[in-house]
């Protein structure tokens, strides 16, 4: 991966038949590294890279990462060893990542633990709530949202820049303790499940988080991180399929009513067909030619 790019983090100009993005990387304090990258394949691509030892948090989108809109989810990983490895991209593929790195050794000195205590801690919470994966993932909740906004529209000194990697961290290993509770408190779950039976029933307007989190009785981030934990994907991905699905038994029954159904399904004539091509791979009048 080291040589897609050029001293300016863009793709080398001899690489541009098969592959476009950037990493722009900053190397803040010895053993803290930020890096936002992206890649687009044009043709089909193998890639292989290093990854070196450390704690990452690398928050993941689908396409180049320029506000936090951009961003769907969370990995936390401890890397024990430097690791090197390939991976494939498609042709139109992209990937995005805003990634932090940083040190155990360097992790202790700022929690105020060993590097020992730190490396179990991540260790052990991958084995309890990574599921069959190597690392925990998180949505963004709106508390790391509005960090991850500060990251991004950072102008200033690099130190400042650390102050807010440093409160997004932290926020995150809170969040990781908050997922283990969640996992663990059967009262949680409950309340969970009663947030998951409400979304079952769509009322046809936008998803109002307060309004969700406060009928069920738990804050915005557990309702949020306790969800993705067990239903698989984030509420906001789970109602709007609920919704278009809604929708689609709708347009399926009557078909001349489309117009009062886009209405009532609380999207826009435009998101309603996006959303509806992501969903079944056709858009709605090729739908109701097939159904």
């Amino acid at each position: 991966m080291q040589d897609i790019y050029d001293d300016h983090g863009d793709v080398e100009d001899t690489l541009h038949e098969w592959v476009q993005g950037h990493k722009k990387q900053v190397h803040l304090l010895t053993g803290l590294q930020f890096s936002n990258m992206h890649l687009r394949a044009k043709k089909d691509t193998v890639f292989t890279e290093t990854a070196k030892k450390g704690v990452y948090f690398s928050f993941i989108g689908s396409k180049a990462i320029q506000s936090v809109d951009d961003i769907h989810s969370v990995q936390i990983h401890y890397q024990k060893d430097v690791i090197s490895g390939q991976f494939s991209m498609k042709q139109f593929e992209e990937r995005s990542l805003l990634q932090v790195v940083i040190s155990t050794e360097y992790l202790s000195l700022i929690l105020g633990q060993t590097e020992d205590q730190v490396i179990q801690h991540f260790t052990s919470m991958e084995q309890i709530l990574g599921n069959t994966d190597p690392y925990i993932t998180l949505p963004l909740t709106r508390t790391v949202s509005k960090l991850c906004e500060s990251m991004l529209n950072h102008t200033g000194l690099s130190i400042s820049l650390a102050g807010h990697i440093y409160a997004c961290m932290f926020t995150l290993i809170e969040q990781i303790q908050m997922l283990k509770h969640l996992s663990e408190c059967e009262g949680c779950q409950s309340k969970l499940f009663k947030a998951q039976n409400l979304l079952e029933v769509p009322a046809g307007k936008v998803l109002d988080l307060d309004e969700l989190a406060f009928s069920v009785g738990l804050n915005i981030d557990a309702l949020s991180i306790g969800f993705m934990h067990l239903v698989g994907q984030s509420i906001e991905s789970y109602y709007q399929r609920i919704r278009i699905a809604f929708a689609a038994e709708k347009l399926r029954k009557d078909p001349n009513a489309k117009p009062h159904i886009i209405k009532q399904s609380g999207f826009s004539e435009e998101q309603f067909e996006s959303v509806f091509t992501q969903h079944f791979g056709v858009n709605s009048t090729q739908y109701r030619q097939i159904h």
